[in-house]
């Protein structure tokens, strides 16, 4: 039976070096400001990431806004 276990990335190195495996997904993204975005992670620059959002939308992050980003991850139990 597939298990959901989550991903965290909190600390800016982390974030910066693991990122760009997660391109192509949907990530959950907490900016410095505690707002939460969900989007479909589409391309990492060295500056930050661009993901597009539920409305389809590209949006551009620095990794300076970026608090923490979670992953939701299936594996088989």
């Amino acid at each position: 039976m597939p298990v959901s276990r989550q991903l965290r990335l909190s600390d800016q190195r982390l974030i910066r070096q693991r990122v760009r495996e997660f391109q192509g997904k949907k990530i959950n993204i907490v900016l410095t400001d505690s707002r939460v975005i969900v989007g479909d992670l589409v391309s990492v620059t060295d500056e930050g990431v661009t993901l597009i959002n539920m409305r389809l939308k590209r949006v551009d992050y620095s990794f300076s806004a970026i608090d923490e980003i979670y992953f939701d991850i299936v594996v088989n139990a």
